[in-house]
C-alpha cells in the first residue's frame, strides 16, 4: 500500500521531470567560440547567408538559453533561432535537438524574467510555430501550449504599448500557424494534438473579452478569429460531407461573440468577423447570406472599381493595377494567342456551342484580398492559388472567368500569379475542347496542365526540369501521364505532363493537333484510341526525358542561396496592426 508520503514525493518527482522536458538527451557541450559569437556578433548578421548557420550553432544557442536568466542575453539567441529558421539548415536538426529547445523553453518559462518581459514571450510563441509545425515534434508541442495559453491570458491584461501588442499578436500567431500546417492534413498527430489541446477554449475566451479590443482596435479580436476559422478547419471531417457537432460548436460560439459585439460597435463588428472568422473559416457567400446581422458582403464596385478593356474578347476587373500593370498585362496574355493557335491548328475558329466571347480576368490584390472577397462576391472556393472557371459554354449570357491576383511576393517587381498559364485554360475551353469543364470523362488533367504550361512557359521552365533531372529514375509512363488525375500531386500534374505535351509537339506534332481535333469535334473514343497509340512511344519518351536531363545545366549551384520562407499564403495581410513599425528587430521571410 503506497503511503501519503510516497505519492506526495511522487508528484513532486514527476512535476520536476515535466520542469526539466521529460528528457534525458545527452547534453551538449559547450563550444566556447561558437558561444562567443553568439553572444557577441550583430544580430543583423544572424538573418544573413554569410553568418555560419550550423547544427552546432543552433544547439549552442539553445544551451545558452537553458542557462541564461539575464534578459538581454536571451532575447540575442531566441531571435539567433528565428534566424536560424530562415537561414539555416532545418534539416539537420535532429528530434533530440528539438528535445533540448523544448527543455530550455520549458526552463524559460519559469524565470520571473521571462513572465515580465513582452520581448521574451514574443520569441517563444514565434519559435513555436517555426520549430513545432510538423507531426515529429507534436508531442513535443504539447508540453508547450498550456504556457502559450498562459502568456494570452497575461498578455491580455497588459496595456497596449508596442512591445506588449507585438507579443500578443505573435501569441495569437502561434495558434494560428499551427492550425494552418496541421489542417493540411485533420489526421496528422500534429493536428490530433492541436484538437486534443482543446486550444480553442483558449481563443474563444480571449476573443468574447474585452481584452481583445485593445486602444480602440480590433486587431486582437480579428486575430483570434483567424485562428479560430483554422482550428475549425483543422476538425475531423463529418463522414458525410456535413459539419460535425464540434464545428458548429465552433461557429455558434464566435457567432455568439460577433453578435454581441455587433450590437455595440454596428457594421464595424461585421466587418471584423467576416474577414476574420467567416472567409478564413471558408464559409462562402451563401452562408454570410444567411448570417447578414453579423456578416456582410460589400458591392462588387467597392473592392473591384477597375474595369478595363484589353480587347474585345479579353476585359479585366481589378483592385489596385494602374494602368502601366493593365497594359502590361493586357499585352501579355494578347501575345501568346497567336503561338496557341499556330501550334493547336485550331483556325481561330471556336468550338461549336461555345458563346464565351470574352473572357474576365478578376484581379485581386493579394492571395488575402482574393480569399476573402473570391468567396463573398462571386461564391468561389479559395483556398488555392487562382482558378479559372469556364462555366457552361453554351448558356446564354455565361461568363467565363480567371480569378487572380497581383504576385506580392515579388514586389516591387509587377505580374499577376499564373497570369498566362490560366489564360490557356480559356484559349483551351474556346477553341479546342467541346462542351464544359468535366464534359470529357477521363485522361484530360495531363492536356489540359501541360498545355497551359507549355503555351505558357515554353522552352523556358527550369523549375521542371529541376524535377525531372532529380527523379528521372522514376519517370511515370506515357501512359501513366496520360491517366494523371489532380490527387496524383503537382509535380505529375503539371511538370511531367508538361513534359509529355512537349514531347508530343516537337516529335509527333500532326497527331498532337489530331489529338486536339477529336476533343473539338467531341470525338473521345477517337482521342482515347489514339492515346493508346501514343503510348506506345514509350521507349522513345523515356530516351527523350534521359537526353533532355542531361542537357539541363541544373543552375541551383550557381543560384544565391535560398531562405526557408514562411508559407505566403499562412496569414493574412489585413490582420497586421496597421501601428506596427516595420524594423530589424521583427523581422520575418
Amino acid at each position: 500500500m503506497l503511503t501519503r508520503s510516497f505519492i506526495a514525493l511522487s508528484f513532486l518527482y514527476s512535476s520536476l521531470v515535466l520542469l526539466s522536458g521529460c528528457s534525458t538527451v545527452k547534453q551538449i557541450e559547450t563550444n566556447p567560440v561558437i558561444a562567443q559569437q553568439l553572444q557577441t556578433t550583430s544580430v543583423d548578421q544572424f538573418f544573413t547567408h554569410d553568418y555560419q548557420h550550423t547544427r552546432d550553432s543552433f544547439n549552442q544557442a539553445v544551451k545558452l538559453i537553458q542557462n541564461e536568466n539575464i534578459p538581454e542575453q536571451l532575447d540575442r539567441q531566441l531571435y539567433f533561432l528565428r534566424a536560424f529558421s530562415y537561414f539555416g539548415p532545418l534539416d539537420t536538426v535532429t528530434p533530440d535537438d528539438k528535445q533540448r529547445l523544448t527543455n530550455a523553453l520549458i526552463k524559460l518559462s519559469t524565470l520571473q524574467a521571462f513572465n515580465d518581459s513582452p520581448r521574451l514571450q514574443e520569441h517563444f510563441a514565434v519559435t513555436l510555430y517555426l520549430y513545432y509545425n510538423t507531426d515529429d515534434t507534436a508531442l513535443l508541442l504539447s508540453e508547450l501550449l498550456p504556457i502559450l495559453n498562459t502568456q494570452l491570458t497575461r498578455l491580455a491584461k497588459q496595456p497596449a504599448t508596442e512591445a506588449n501588442d507585438y507579443a500578443l499578436w505573435e501569441t495569437l500567431r502561434a495558434y494560428g500557424l499551427l492550425l494552418t500546417d496541421a489542417r493540411k492534413n485533420n489526421e496528422s498527430a500534429l493536428s490530433k494534438q492541436l484538437i486534443d489541446a482543446n486550444i480553442s477554449q483558449a481563443l474563444l475566451a480571449f476573443a468574447s473579452s474585452p481584452e481583445s479590443l485593445r486602444a480602440q482596435q480590433d486587431w486582437p479580436r480579428a486575430n483570434a478569429y483567424w485562428a479560430l476559422g483554422q482550428y475549425r478547419l483543422a476538425l475531423p471531417s463529418g463522414e458525410d460531407g456535413n459539419p460535425t457537432s464540434a464545428a458548429l460548436a465552433i461557429d455558434t460560439a464566435v457567432a455568439k461573440i460577433a453578435k454581441a459585439d455587433v450590437d455595440l460597435r454596428g457594421s464595424i463588428a461585421k466587418h471584423t468577423y467576416t474577414l476574420g472568422f467567416h472567409v478564413n473559416a471558408f464559409a462562402g457567400q451563401e452562408s454570410c447570406q444567411q448570417r447578414n446581422e453579423i456578416c456582410q458582403i460589400p458591392t462588387l464596385s467597392e473592392i473591384l472599381p477597375i474595369n478595363y478593356p484589353c480587347s474585345n474578347s479579353l476585359f479585366i476587373l481589378a483592385q489596385d493595377l494602374n494602368q502601366q500593370e493593365l497594359a502590361l498585362s493586357c499585352e501579355k496574355l494578347t501575345s501568346q494567342e497567336s503561338s496557341f493557335h499556330q501550334l493547336l491548328q485550331t483556325q481561330n475558329t471556336p468550338t461549336a456551342n461555345d458563346g464565351n466571347y470574352a473572357l474576365r480576368v478578376v484581379a485581386f490584390k493579394n492571395w488575402s484580398q482574393y480569399n476573402a472577397y473570391g468567396q463573398l462576391l462571386f461564391d468561389i472556393q479559395t483556398d488555392n492559388g487562382g482558378m479559372y472557371i469556364e462555366g457552361t459554354p453554351s448558356k446564354p449570357g455565361n461568363q467565363a472567368t480567371f480569378f487572380a491576383y497581383r504576385q506580392f511576393w515579388i514586389e516591387p517587381e509587377f505580374a499577376i500569379w499564373n497570369l498566362n498559364h490560366e489564360y490557356v485554360h480559356y484559349l483551351d475551353g474556346h477553341f479546342v475542347k467541346y462542351g464544359g469543364f468535366g464534359h470529357f470523362p477521363s485522361k484530360m488533367v495531363w492536356w489540359s496542365e501541360g498545355l497551359a504550361e507549355y503555351v505558357s512557359k515554353g522552352n523556358d521552365n527550369p523549375t521542371t526540369f529541376e524535377v525531372i533531372k532529380r527523379d528521372i529514375e522514376k519517370a511515370p509512363t506515357l501512359a501513366e501521364i496520360f491517366a494523371t488525375e489532380y490527387k496524383d500531386g503537382q509535380d505529375r500534374t503539371y511538370k511531367w505532363s508538361y513534359m509529355a505535351i512537349r514531347f508530343l509537339a516537337e516529335n509527333y506534332h500532326d497527331d498532337f493537333v489530331q489529338l486536339s481535333h477529336y476533343l473539338k469535334t467531341d470525338y473521345f473514343e477517337g482521342y482515347e484510341l489514339l492515346l493508346d497509340e501514343l503510348s506506345k512511344h514509350q521507349q522513345q519518351f523515356a530516351v527523350w526525358l534521359n537526353d533532355q536531363a542531361a542537357a539541363f545545366e541544373n543552375e541551383t549551384a550557381q543560384a544565391p542561396a535560398k531562405i526557408n520562407k514562411l508559407d505566403r499564403y499562412g496569414y493574412r495581410d489585413y490582420l497586421i496592426p496597421s501601428h506596427f513599425t516595420q524594423n530589424n528587430k521583427h523581422l520575418h521571410f
